[in-house]
């Protein structure tokens, strides 16, 4: 499997490596939306798929201009869009100039809540090269299989985002910080001292030395969360986690 690249790498020059059989997901927006957990479930699950994130749309195209970026795909956080909204629409119409890969990649939008991303689907829904929207909120395995969907050139457009009524972005912070409170309070803070550390990616032998606990204590912190999170895996379950508590 390739490393996972962010954008100081290709700042410094690193991109020669992005020239391989791989293919790119670019994805853009704060590391809270697109977190390293998420970068590694694309490098684990998508085949011959590389992922590579960026702050921001103009930080991608200030870097990628020119390059040999080889995008398949780019998702863009929704919720960036209020003071990206200029250069999203310049990425939207001068993606094939813009980029210098054998195609130019279809542009999605990802989001949390179904009423953030449908504003800007109401003014974009029909502009060449818009492919369709990601929902972060779902289960791992069905976020995989909409990726697939739209990494093969397939379209996703549900139906709960296009009938959704158009809101402010910034009016999900209420909804987000009651499911922050409910979580806290679902959770001992053990288990929430856990998850951070699975969220960052460690592992539970990794875990255990930092808490000073043993790995069977860690697996069964892991278990107590599954279950209460209502999830199948550890992977869904710090999806969940990061979803709510770093927004």
């Amino acid at each position: 499997m390739p490393e996972i690249i962010n954008s100081e790498t290709m700042a410094s020059g690193v991109h020669q490596k992005l020239k391989s059989n791989y293919d790119t997901a670019v994805f853009i927006g704060p590391k809270k939306s697109f977190s390293n957990t998420v970068l590694r479930n694309v490098e684990a699950e998508l085949d011959d798929i590389e992922p590579l994130r960026f702050d921001s749309v103009s930080e991608f195209i200030q870097i990628a201009s020119g390059t040999m970026v080889p995008a398949r795909l780019i998702v863009i956080d929704a919720s960036i869009l209020d003071e990206e909204r200029s250069q999203f629409y310049r990425l939207l119409n001068e993606r094939e100039t813009l980029l210098t890969g054998p195609e130019a990649p279809g542009i999605v939008l990802a989001y949390m809540h179904d009423t953030c991303v449908q504003k800007v689907f109401a003014a974009v829904g029909h502009v060449d090269g818009f492919q369709g929207v990601l929902p972060m909120n779902q289960s791992i395995d069905i976020w995989l299989a909409v990726m697939r969907l739209l990494l093969s050139g397939g379209t996703y457009f549900p139906a709960d985002v296009l009938e959704a009524e158009p809101q402010d972005c910034r009016r999900d912070g209420d909804a987000m910080d009651v499911a922050k409170r409910t979580l806290a309070e679902t959770l001992t803070q053990r288990e929430i001292a856990v998850m951070e550390h699975v969220m960052h990616g460690l592992q539970n032998k990794q875990i255990a030395e930092k808490l000073n606990v043993s790995e069977h204590t860690i697996k069964l912190h892991i278990h107590h969360v599954i279950t209460k999170l209502k999830v199948t895996n550890r992977t869904a379950a710090a999806m969940k986690f990061i979803e709510v508590m770093q927004h």
